[in-house]
């Protein structure tokens, strides 16, 4: 969670919601939090890989739970490609900024088909070095003093327009990964009872930490409400810690990039193989390496992250299509827990309700073209699908 959308979506979502953000991060956060306690009744009762696309396997009809699982992949690899360009951002803008880029999916790509437990050494590591710099950051902030100036009551009262909403379901880009883990599955040691913990545990933290964050952000920065600088951490330190380098922020933002595409390749392409053992993606995906890692599904996720790379001009965007895919992806993970029996569920149903609910209103105000252009990919995909299993059974018929 702590990956490269900590570094970007403040700025964004301060122009779009201006003062009105700490608004947008508690919506963010209450989605988020409503997606983790879904996720984490099912992840209790069902250990196969694959997150929501298993869970909606069980409880709901195949069509659900292929649109899950699409959703998914389309949406984790907008989100591979759209970190990979942050990386082009802050490291090597200009003309070596795109190498930069391909090269950082490459390389998480080449240590995902080494096995999940050298991703899981080289998250911890990544996340290790973001979080010491976040709390530098904060620290340094509240130490230099925050303008309480900056802070009026206004700033928690409702907007009329819609504008507080694009914001959160940018910021809800930075909260998404607390359930990455559930993708894995039968990789992780007593899954359920360590998915929901886990999934548990880092949501509160990524919480806490954004709050400080905002915070700091904004009694340091005092942003109008015009603009927000874009880089904002190096904007805080260079008035908190004028002596710190640039070059290390620089370091940081890519190495928190470097682990969440690590994380994001290593989920995606577990679902992806997941939905070929089910035969509702090409068998091939299934295929794994010595490590047990699926090297096909992964090569063809960080191709496709690539692709999209081409698309540097239009970072929001990309953003938002990944926010799109994913808001999706829960609120079918809501219907799932809903349909959930009596004795399996943890909470009342009307979680379940109320996340379906927000998910849906965020994923219809995300910014830009993303909820059309992405509704009709997924229309197109359940059409394809539908189309290829009357010819297989059309086939088997004669």
């Amino acid at each position: 969670m702590l990956g490269a959308g900590v570094f970007f979506v403040w700025s964004t979502a301060w122009d779009k919601a201006h003062s009105h953000i700490f608004l947008a991060l508690g919506l963010a956060a209450l989605v988020a939090s409503l997606n983790a306690a879904s996720v984490y009744q099912l992840a209790s009762n069902v250990s196969r890989a694959g997150g929501v696309y298993s869970y909606a396997r069980v409880y709901l009809p195949k069509e659900f739970s292929f649109i899950a699982g699409f959703a998914f992949v389309f949406g984790k690899i907008a989100s591979i490609a759209a970190i990979a360009i942050i990386i082009e951002t802050y490291l090597l803008p200009g003309y070596f900024g795109w190498p930069a880029a391909v090269a950082a999916i490459l390389l998480m790509t080449a240590l995902n088909l080494l096995g999940i437990n050298r991703t899981a050494q080289m998250a911890a590591v990544l996340a290790i070095l973001t979080i010491s710099f976040i709390a530098f950051t904060v620290v340094s902030g509240l130490s230099h003093g925050i303008s309480s100036a900056s802070f009026t009551s206004s700033m928690l009262m409702p907007t009329s327009d819609l504008s507080t909403v694009s914001a959160a379901s940018i910021i809800f880009f930075a909260f998404a990964g607390y359930a990455r883990v559930a993708t894995l599955g039968d990789e992780v040691t007593d899954p359920k009872k360590n998915i929901p913990k886990a999934i548990a545990i880092s949501l509160a933290a990524v919480l806490f930490i954004y709050l400080l964050i905002t915070i700091v952000v904004i009694g340091v920065l005092q942003p109008s409400n015009e603009a927000m600088p874009s880089a904002v951490f190096k904007s805080m330190l260079s008035i908190t810690a004028p002596w710190f380098n640039p070059w290390v922020i620089d370091l940081v933002v890519v190495g928190a990039s470097l682990g969440s595409i690590l994380a994001l390749l290593a989920g995606v392409s577990r679902t992806a193989a997941t939905m070929a053992e089910d035969k509702e993606l090409p068998s091939a995906f299934a295929k794994r390496n010595r490590f047990g890692a699926p090297w096909l599904a992964e090569v063809l996720i960080a191709l496709g992250a690539i692709t999209l790379i081409e698309t540097s001009q239009y970072t929001q965007w990309v953003i938002a299509f990944s926010s799109f895919s994913v808001l999706l992806y829960y609120a079918i993970g809501h219907v799932s827990a809903f349909m959930q029996p009596k004795e399996e569920r943890r909470q009342p149903r009307l979680f379940a309700v109320l996340g379906f609910l927000l998910c849906a209103f965020l994923l219809i105000n995300v910014p830009g073209p993303a909820a059309q252009v992405s509704t009709v990919i997924i229309v197109v995909a359940v059409l394809g699908r539908y189309a290829i299993r009357r010819v297989a059974m059309s086939r088997s018929g004669n």
